[in-house]
């Protein structure tokens, strides 16, 4: 085709020979059509096409066109009943947008009817990350998609019952943290839209991203490898107003745990999800807070709630792990330094049926033989120390159950987490 191109123009006058030429491009762009040029090029508008038809229209196109690349071309690989509502699938939409070598974006939509499948302990809620204020969800420093929880109160449908949330989850080559938010939280309000389960209007493209674990050498920069002499850490959660309550801040007037803490908690905003840590710990000084804690006196205290179904995958979690009420006792002698002694609760609150689990690290640094054996009174005082914070984190005016007008609490019972 281009060597009659080029016979053709050959017959055509110089001077008339450029704007003829762009007139023809202009009808081609009119009428849609592309040349296929011998340098590979010329996919940039089939490519930009077809991210607006992908994962059902779904993918926020002014996020991602300028991402577009012309030198291949686009492909798709998508299922879910969303697309397919007689479809056979646990996922309302999987979907994978690929350009190769140049990246691509995967994006997964479910309800929460199928287990979440990233982990919704304490401690992974902690792990450095990203959140974004207002929105559900976290990106985890450690390798893995990013991941966001919505809420739809009127219902959609799973394979084996409703539910009245969904997750998505997103995973992006070359892209900033901020986008991939915004990503999920357009798919999942996409998603909510044709569902008509009702919480559309109230998922919005967080404005900010917070990196919730920030390490700075002195001068302000990042920090080398191996290099941890004179690191400066910044954690945006340490002091939030929800968390105060475990220390002697709190508008309570002391904290529920003798001695002096310092506490730190996530920063979703969340009425799905909330967790609190309070430790006996000066960073700078690298030792325990004065005064300094007694053999088995709590060193580390925590707090957590997961509202709705969001509850029920984190429950399962533990119980994967025979960390839940009713498990079994464990024996009288600690070797793990990393016992803890947890506490479960059930309310209902302002999302639904919700789960609490505090629990309390002792100190055992006055192990002998690296082993502490735990007399009856001394189980029952640190049985005494997880119910007083449990009694404190639901009634914590400044606490996320006051805030979430958790009611109806039934206790489930004590988890001994050591081996």
């Amino acid at each position: 085709m281009l060597t009659s191109v080029r016979k053709a123009t050959a017959r055509i006058p110089r001077k008339l020979r450029l704007p003829l030429a762009g007139a023809v491009a202009l009808t081609l762009a009119a009428t849609g059509l592309t040349l296929a040029l011998p340098d590979g090029g010329g996919h940039l508008i089939a490519n930009r096409a077809q991210l607006g038809r992908a994962c059902g229209g779904l993918l926020p196109y002014g996020e991602l066109a300028e991402r577009v690349p012309d030198a291949v071309r686009g492909r798709v690989d998508q299922y879910g009943t969303l697309l397919h509502p007689g479809e056979e699938s646990r996922s309302l939409l999987n979907c994978t947008l690929d350009w190769p070598g140049h990246g691509g974006v995967h994006v997964e939509a479910a309800t929460l009817v199928n287990h979440l499948p990233y982990e919704l302990k304490t401690e992974d809620l902690l792990a450095p990350g990203h959140e974004a204020p207002g929105v559900t969800g976290r990106d985890s420093d450690d390798e893995g998609p990013l991941w966001v929880v919505a809420e739809c109160p009127k219902g959609l449908t799973g394979r084996a019952r409703p539910s009245t949330q969904m997750y998505v989850s997103v995973g992006m080559d070359k892209a900033s943290v901020r986008t991939r938010f915004r990503i999920a939280v357009e798919v999942a309000a996409g998603v909510a839209e044709r569902a008509n389960c009702g919480s559309a209007s109230a998922l919005r493209p967080p404005a900010r991203v917070i990196d919730t674990y920030e390490e700075h050498d002195a001068d302000g920069g990042p920090v080398d490898s191996g290099d941890y002499g004179s690191v400066r850490v910044e954690e945006p959660g340490r002091g939030i107003g929800k968390c105060r309550w475990m220390t002697a801040r709190s508008r309570a007037g002391s904290a529920p745990l003798r001695g002096t803490w310092t506490a730190t908690g996530d920063l979703q905003r969340s009425r799905l999800l909330s967790v609190c840590q309070a430790r006996r710990w000066n960073d700078d000084k690298s030792a325990y807070t004065d005064p300094q804690p007694a053999p088995l006196e709590p060193v580390t205290a925590d707090a957590t709630s997961w509202a709705g179904d969001l509850g029920r995958s984190a429950y399962r979690d533990y119980e994967r792990d025979g960390e839940y009420p009713g498990f079994d006792d464990r024996p009288d002698t600690l070797t793990d330094t990393d016992a803890t002694l947890a506490l479960w609760a059930r309310s209902e609150c302002a999302a639904g049926p919700t789960y609490h689990r505090v629990s309390v690290r002792p100190d055992l640094d006055g192990a002998v033989d690296g082993a502490y054996r735990l007399s009856r009174a001394q189980r029952a005082q640190m049985s005494a120390r997880v119910h007083q914070l449990m009694k404190s984190y639901l009634s914590a005016p400044e606490g996320w159950p006051k805030a979430q007008h958790c009611h109806d609490t039934e206790l489930l019972g004590e988890v001994e987490q050591w081996t």
